[in-house]
């Protein structure tokens, strides 16, 4: 199942998730309420840490209405440090 993340474009911190590519299917919070979407979710390929346990009661959710509105923040994914091999002494 592919889930999709909207965020409202009047509030930071209002978020909606839909079975609706289009998210036409999102109720409006206010009437100037736009949902912009963010990004698309394989629910069988979560990202690490999460796991689909995580989100069973959002699923739920989205299975019996087709959205799920939810206040949070939007968080940048931590960036791993590469690993060159390359050991570097000091200059003297």
């Amino acid at each position: 199942m592919v889930i999709y993340l909207f965020r409202d474009e009047g509030d930071e911190d209002t978020f909606a998730f839909s079975i609706d590519a289009t998210g036409q299917n999102i109720p409006p919070i206010t009437p100037l309420t736009e949902w912009i979407f963010l990004e698309a979710f394989e629910t069988l390929k979560f990202p690490e840490p999460w796991d689909i346990q995580d989100f069973q009661p959002v699923l739920n959710h989205l299975k019996a209405d087709g959205y799920y509105l939810f206040q949070g923040e939007l968080l940048e994914p931590r960036r791993q440090a590469r690993r060159t091999g390359v050991i570097r002494s000091p200059k003297s």
